[in-house]
């Protein structure tokens, strides 16, 4: 028996091993690891191990978070967990760079509250990334071992674009490094020397081009809709705009005040580079939209059972649903889009259709500062040109329109 008074360190040595042992019980047996926190007297992270408390530095700083991961990953292995963590981030691995770049993607892609599909190309990216190179030191990541994550995307069946794009994730991973001082310039620097994969002088297969929906296949596949989603079909063919601008329309985002409606999507695909978005509505859309125009203007024009309206998803289910009934081949509601844009190059011209599909870009630079501020004075020669009743008269040289493509 032990005194009251007696130290740890006096006591018998079976009495440490008993210890030490119950420590590594508590370790396994523990389902949580030990939180960061903020020390508010110092204003540093800490976190404590084995009852030992650990400063990281600066609490909320990307360098503490990444001592944390490093104490903590230690710790889940069983090793030994060092009492001071190096001040230097040069022997950062390359898993803990795409720790904090994940976290970092979390709250950039972002829209309208939600990720955005970009999350789960970036977590696709990090995990080839992690399983090739997870514990190297990322100053060490070179040009050549780029290349070899890029093969791994090229032996996994991607396409070439596919490659391209997850290859180019990759990368961005190491800028952000660089950016955030947690790796050595010359590493983005070298990343930038691989080329991307050229069009068939690589391994990597194409993709076919997205075609356009033949007529027939959308008459043969409307009867087996409801209401809802065929309108929705008729008016998407009509304005030449993407599923998700569709399923998402409400009254208060269009501008009936002129002949011609323009519809402004709250969201859409390119307005992180700063770029507006004008779909204009021609008499047939208007008398197709009519029905489904709720007398609220916050509410949407295409509702659900299930959500304030009708996601991507379910439009695409129900069409294949259709095709199915049909007995047709299943055709993508993002199809509708070029087959909008088809017609109006046909009836009209190349440079309207341009003009539908992206809404913006104006053709004469001089009036470019007035009218890429008006919807209606941008897209109106376009709209008269894509209206319904315009779209069956013959096209003349006097009346073409003229916009850049």
């Amino acid at each position: 028996m032990m005194g009251d008074g007696q130290s740890l360190r006096d006591r018998p040595p079976e009495h440490t091993d008993l210890d030490e042992r119950c420590s590594m019980s508590n370790r396994a047996n523990s389902t949580r690891p030990p939180s960061y926190r903020l020390h508010k007297a110092s204003g540093q992270a800490v976190v404590t191990i084995d009852r030992k408390d650990r400063y990281l530095g600066v609490h909320g700083t990307p360098e503490s978070r990444l001592r944390y991961e490093r104490l903590i990953s230690a710790w889940m292995r069983g090793e030994p967990v060092p009492a001071r963590e190096p001040e230097s981030s040069n022997d950062i691995t390359v898993a803990e760079v795409c720790v904090q770049y994940l976290r970092w993607a979390e709250g950039y892609y972002v829209k309208d509250g939600k990720e955005t599909s970009e999350i789960h190309n970036v977590k696709r990216a990090i995990k080839a990334l992690r399983e090739s190179y997870a514990s190297l030191p990322a100053k060490e990541f070179s040009p050549l071992k780029l290349k070899t994550v890029r093969q791994r995307f090229i032996d996994g069946g991607l396409c070439r674009a596919g490659c391209n794009r997850f290859t180019g994730i990759v990368a961005r991973i190491f800028r952000y490094g660089v950016e955030n001082e947690l790796i050595p310039p010359d590493v983005a620097h070298g990343l930038e020397a691989v080329k991307t994969l050229a069009k068939r002088r690589c391994e990597a297969p194409e993709t076919d081009p997205v075609l356009p929906v033949d007529q027939d296949a959308i008459d043969a596949t409307l009867p087996h809709l409801s209401p809802q989603v065929k309108a929705m079909i008729q008016v998407q063919v009509l304005l030449a705009c993407r599923p998700g601008e569709l399923v998402a329309m409400r009254p208060r985002e269009i501008d009936r005040s002129g002949v011609v409606w323009v519809y402004t999507p709250r969201h859409h695909k390119t307005e992180h580079h700063g770029r507006g978005r004008f779909i204009p509505i021609g008499p047939r859309a208007r008398l197709l939209l009519a029905p489904w125009m709720p007398d609220d203007p916050d509410r949407f024009c295409f509702p659900s059972q299930r959500s304030d309206h009708i996601t991507v998803s379910g439009y695409r289910k129900a069409i294949y649903a259709a095709c199915g009934l049909a007995g047709i081949e299943p055709w993508s509601p993002n199809r509708l889009r070029h087959s909008g844009a088809t017609r109006i190059r046909q009836q009209a011209s190349l440079d309207a259709a341009q003009v539908i599909k992206r809404g913006s870009r104006c053709s004469r630079r001089s009036a470019a500062g007035d009218r890429c501020h008006n919807p209606h004075g941008l897209l109106a020669p376009a709209t008269f040109w894509a209206s319904e009743a315009i779209l069956r008269s013959p096209v003349t040289p006097r009346t073409s329109v003229c916009f850049h493509r």
